[in-house]
């Protein structure tokens, strides 16, 4: 055997071990337990049996009110906007605060989880509650749902809000997370624990609050979240999106920014480049990171709600 040979049979062997012990550590800190039905049954939610699978939503307010729809970003399900979705119900609005699929109490599809699939879950759920025209708003990943959603269906929709909106992900290691095998492993190892401790800094002397961290940390349990989750990053949270805002900007649809300054998940720079593209835009900036605006529900309310009344009136 040459010298060459040993080197490649070394190497080779290296390889192997390398992808048995990775293959090893992905089933063995498999996290994913539970049972979604019973979950769902608990829960306060009422149920939409869509195409897809059941998409769970809260209905605040007064039907005949206009319509405000709250699309969630990519961890934090529905529940996380409770104050804020009855906050707004209170100012006089209709609001709908749903789950998306993969998420909260809706069903955990086996799909591509990619616009389409937003977009076709969005619009069935506004048909079954027999809303025709809706105010949108997104958070983070909800962003370019509602903004994809107004391209599309521009006489369905009345006004935008946006808050932390994803525009254009530069992160590397959602990059990775692409490459087959590998973004598996580092969504199990790392990102769901993540997701985790990120939801344990929420936790505060408040009951409810407690109460809420610790059943989106079950919710990130349940068969078919991981799958969910990854595949959302990999259609959804690692697309440049900024055509579809330059697109949105020839719509003559009023629309509310609300960003972060020190937001270390989505780069301020990216929203001031949409600010750029849609000059109309009313804007606001806080500070307290890709979460902040959890801390000021309130004063988001009261912006949005006046942007409304100035914009709709």
């Amino acid at each position: 055997m040459t010298i060459f040979h040993s080197i490649l049979s070394g190497t080779l062997l290296v390889i192997l071990l390398i992808l048995v012990v990775m293959t090893a550590i992905y089933f063995l800190t498999s996290f994913e337990k539970g049972d979604l039905k019973s979950y769902q049954e608990n829960s306060s939610y009422s149920y939409a049996n869509l195409s897809k699978g059941l998409t769970a939503y809260k209905d605040y307010g007064n039907s005949d009110n206009p319509t405000i729809i709250v699309i969630h970003g990519a961890t934090l399900p529905s529940e996380g906007y409770v104050g804020f979705c009855e906050g707004l119900s209170k100012r006089g609005y209709r609001v709908i605060c749903y789950d998306q699929y993969g998420r909260g109490y809706s069903d955990r599809p086996v799909s591509k989880y990619n616009m389409e699939l937003y977009l076709g879950q969005l619009n069935e759920l506004l048909t079954y509650l027999d809303i025709k025209k809706s105010i949108l708003y997104g958070s983070s990943m909800g962003a370019p749902i509602a903004i994809s959603y107004a391209n599309q269906y521009p006489n369905q929709v009345s006004a935008v809000g946006l808050q932390v909106p994803l525009v254009n992900s530069n992160s590397k290691l959602l990059h990775m997370m692409k490459v087959p095998a590998l973004g598996n492993l580092i969504l199990r190892i790392f990102g769901i624990p993540f997701a985790k401790s990120r939801a344990e800094q929420w936790v505060t002397d408040n009951p409810a609050q407690k109460d809420l961290v610790n059943r989106y940390i079950l919710q990130l349990t349940l068969p078919g979240t991981e799958q969910s989750i990854l595949s959302s990053i990999r259609n959804i949270v690692n697309k440049n999106f900024l055509p579809d805002y330059e697109m949105f900007s020839q719509l003559d649809i009023p629309i509310h920014i609300s960003y972060a300054s020190d937001d270390d998940e989505i780069d301020p720079k990216t929203v001031q480049q949409v600010l750029n593209l849609i000059p109309r835009a009313e804007s606001f900036i806080f500070t307290g990171g890709h979460g902040g605006g959890g801390f000021i529900v309130d004063e988001l309310n009261n912006l949005f709600t006046d942007f409304l009344r100035k914009s709709l009136n």
